[in-house]
């Protein structure tokens, strides 16, 4: 553990490396050991000098999709039962490059430790292939040969693809025309897509294992090209160990991409870190879904007939319009009540205030309030017409002697 830190210089401006020139910011790598002697520079006891802490600040913490890339480990019985399916051929492909191990390997992550490790690594030049760095303080290391077998991999075997690759680059995308079927379009060179069924389906294996993606699951970049033609030589197998622990030294390079290799980190700190670490990242499985049910066809819906409507018959049309007479007749009682109501109040209102600003409880004549009369409403008489029998002045012998 750190003893002694630094006090923090107010003046001291953090460095944005974000911004720094590629090659440079490679170079700057290069020279951050830290695993001598070396005065410890960084204000945060998490790192030893000042650099990796502005890395940390200005690289590993850049928002974006994913802080670590995603990885899961793959169902490799489930591909077993089910290779008619997904491409025939792949798990010989699995079996002879030396995959299987490394795509069974669970681990789960802590993401701050991934991100400690990333903004402090160093790879030193040394036959052991040592890499320093630090995690909650401590200053660790782990040789190549130890990284290995925590994998569960013989890193002394295999085809290096790093080692033979021309100037240290990686091929271009044309190089994978082998992959694709005989008279493939050139534009789709470089897509997992249009490739083989058995390459396309072990490239989405590898973008969860050894060349994870955060993004774009599609596109072949970088040595993940010379990965896949490596899949196409089956008489040797891959230093799958070497591939990984290569491809992690590069990341460290990187200024925004998401950095990868999270479980097989984690299981070197896990080696070399004794306080317990808390996982925040979860390990799952993954494995191709099949969709065999048919969806059924939506039933076919009958419009809704209209209904045939007859047009109204005389009584109908006497009917209503004796119907809206009288809701006009009552509507016109209604408001007129409450016209009158409002009116009462108004006045009553109108008088209490009076004889508050008086002051006195003696009321004279004109004082009163004046008398209220309800409104005249206009008078509806029945249409006699047609019904005289029921209005004849004089009753008949049968009423005169029902009444007596």
């Amino acid at each position: 553990m750190v003893r002694s830190v630094p006090k923090k210089d107010k003046r001291y401006v953090a460095v944005d490396y974000k911004t720094m020139a590629s090659n440079a910011y490679a170079e700057l790598r290069l020279t951050l050991a830290f695993h001598g002697k070396s005065q410890q520079t960084a204000f945060d006891p998490r790192f030893w000098k000042i650099e990796h802490q502005d890395i940390y600040e200005s690289i590993c913490l850049l928002p974006r999709s994913h802080m670590c890339s995603p990885h899961k480990h793959i169902d490799i019985p489930f591909i077993v039962k089910n290779e008619v399916k997904l491409g025939q051929g792949v798990v010989d492909i699995i079996e002879a490059k030396g995959l299987k191990g490394i795509m069974e390997f669970k681990q789960d992550w802590n993401e701050e430790a991934i991100l400690q490790f990333y903004a402090t690594c160093f790879f030193a030049k040394d036959k052991a292939r040592t890499v320093h760095w630090m995690t909650g303080g401590e200053c660790l290391s782990c040789t190549f040969e130890r990284f290995a077998d925590l994998l569960g991999l013989n890193g002394a075997e295999g085809y290096s693809i790093h080692s033979h690759a021309a100037n240290g680059l990686a091929l271009q995308p044309k190089a994978l025309a082998p992959l694709y079927p005989s008279g493939h379009a050139s534009k789709a060179v470089g897509t997992s897509t249009a490739m083989i069924p058995k390459y396309a389906f072990l490239f989405k294996c590898l973008t969860w294992t050894l060349v994870p993606k955060s993004g774009d699951y599609i596109s072949v970049m970088n040595f993940a090209i010379d990965l896949m033609l490596e899949m196409a030589i089956l008489d040797r197998k891959l230093n799958v160990a070497d591939f990984i622990f290569h491809e992690m030294h590069l990341a460290s390079y990187s200024q925004g991409c998401s950095l990868p290799y999270g479980p097989f980190i984690q299981a070197m700190i896990e080696d070399a870190f004794e306080p317990y670490i808390q996982m925040d990242c979860s390990h799952k499985v993954w494995s191709p879904r099949f969709d065999n049910k048919k969806k059924a066809p939506m039933p076919v819906v009958a419009p809704p007939s209209m209904p045939v409507v007859s047009p109204p018959s005389r009584f109908e049309k006497f009917m209503a319009k004796a119907q809206r007479s009288i809701f006009n007749m009552c509507k016109f009682n209604a408001q007129e009540v409450v016209n009158h109501n409002k009116l009462a109040y108004d006045r009553v209102k109108l008088y209490k205030d009076r004889l508050r600003a008086l002051g006195d409880t003696e009321v004279s004549d004109d004082e009163a309030p004046p008398a209220l009369a309800l409104p005249v409403l206009p008078e509806f008489t029945f249409p006699e017409a047609g019904y005289k029998d029921y209005f004849a002045e004089s009753p008949t012998h049968a009423d005169e002697a029902g009444d007596e």
